[in-house]
């Protein structure tokens, strides 16, 4: 006796097997049918499958399918870590804040991307479940799918407050009493930063950090005890001459660079140490012309502006084990933003607006021959020293990018899928 099998699929995910048996005397053939469906694949098949995903906002509309789909990502924690680390979530858009009474302006940078938009049209970024304040709201930090918001009106109690768009949760939080004694009368806050955590999306900090001639301080509030922690006086030296929104969060300390001096203030946030770090002997802070920031690998950086090239160092190591500014590269922009803005003629000024994530991202605002202000919104690659033009228009003022995070609904702590996802309708 000898079997034959032959197997075929069809397209709507059966299998049918045919098994012939041949004996000396007759030919028979029996056929069973299974059916194999997207339903029958593993988490590990699954989550193997979102890694082929282009960015978070698709495997955020492909999590939201089904439960076990959520499930697949909520409940694996190293899945989510290898996810960010391939793909590095580009900026969605950004915030602009405008002149007047008026709350901030979002602007997207990828309208024509399907996955970006659905994420965008569940979310408030109009910011209408902000509270209502007179003379509007001022986005004083972006971070991590989270928005911190300052209201300008003097005495209002509704001072700070931080918003996820994508799942319309606001938080409105107090000043940090008492944080201006035992200063004189040159006492002013310098801005907040928010940290946030990959792992747990519902926690976060806000760093407040306070100048008083040669003295700074940092105040932090935890979300998850409602109070401020305030540090006592730091004696950093002669006058610091820190300016207002001049600073960055980079892997857990506060970078502020001192206008007109070659050396930035750091504040760790995890030690509450504050230190002065010197900078390259030709970097001299003036205004929009410098930032720190980090790489693509998330190694501290600075990139300094001067003219119309950029200069990029590296924190690094010497063979003595001392910290030192390694020079990183000299890339000249003014033949690649003429070529874009086709406005060589004319005059304008460039801001550094932040580095993040191995990208400098830049603004070019010039007056034009009608009397209009015009500006350009770039991204430089340090890797490949790519410039790439993301918007265009007549605007001026703070730009805060926004970058998805992993929406708490994708997150989980004790692998459960408890919860439905918000906006999953």
């Amino acid at each position: 006796m000898m079997a034959t099998i032959t197997t075929a699929f069809s397209a709507d995910g059966t299998t049918t097997t045919t098994i012939f048996t041949t004996t000396s005397n007759a030919i028979t053939a029996s056929t069973t049918s299974t059916a194999t469906t997207i339903s029958s694949l593993s988490g590990d098949d699954l989550r193997e499958i979102f890694l082929r995903l282009p960015d978070l906002p698709a495997l955020v509309r492909a999590a939201l399918t089904c439960r076990s789909w959520l499930g697949a990502v909520r409940s694996n924690p190293a899945f989510r870590r290898l996810f960010r680390a391939l793909h590095p979530a580009p900026p969605i858009g950004f915030f602009l804040d405008l002149t007047g009474p008026t709350n901030p302006l979002f602007v997207p940078l990828r309208p024509s991307d399907s996955d970006a938009i659905a994420a965008l049209r569940r979310g408030d970024f109009f910011l209408t479940s902000l509270p209502h304040s007179f003379w509007g709201w001022s986005v004083t930090d972006c971070r991590d799918g989270y928005i911190l918001l300052w209201n300008n009106l003097v005495g209002n109690d509704l001072s700070l407050a931080t918003l996820n768009p994508m799942t319309w949760a606001v938080d409105i939080l107090p000043l940090p009493g008492g944080i201006e004694s035992g200063s004189s009368n040159n006492f002013a806050v310098l801005g907040f930063h928010l940290q946030c955590s990959d792992e747990k999306p519902w926690l976060f900090r806000v760093i407040c950090v306070c100048t008083d001639q040669n003295m700074v301080r940092a105040a932090i509030f935890s979300s998850e005890t409602r109070d401020w922690v305030i540090q006592p006086w730091v004696d950093i030296g002669e006058n610091n001459s820190l300016k207002f929104r001049a600073g960055s969060l980079v892997d857990g300390s506060v970078y502020w660079p001192c206008h007109g001096k070659g050396r930035m203030v750091r504040i760790n946030i995890g030690t509450l140490d504050t230190s002065v770090v010197d900078l390259p002997g030709q970097v001299e802070v003036d205004g929009y012309n410098f930032k720190a920031g980090e790489t693509k690998d998330g190694k501290l950086c600075i990139v300094y502006q001067s003219g119309l090239s950029l200069d990029v160092w590296i924190r690094s190591m010497d063979g003595d084990g001392a910290e030192i500014w390694a020079p990183q590269s000299t890339h000249n922009l003014s033949a690649e933003i003429d070529r874009i803005t086709h406005a060589g003629h004319l005059h304008g000024y460039i801001k550094i607006v932040q580095v993040r994530y191995g990208y400098v991202y830049l603004s070019k605002t010039c007056m034009t021959l009608a009397g209009m202000q015009h500006s350009w919104f770039f991204s430089l690659s340090l890797e490949t020293l790519k410039l790439e033009l993301l918007h265009e228009g007549k605007y001026d003022g703070y730009v805060h990018l926004y970058v998805m995070a992993f929406p708490p609904s994708l997150v989980a702590d004790d692998g459960s899928t408890g919860h439905d996802a918000e906006g999953s309708h």
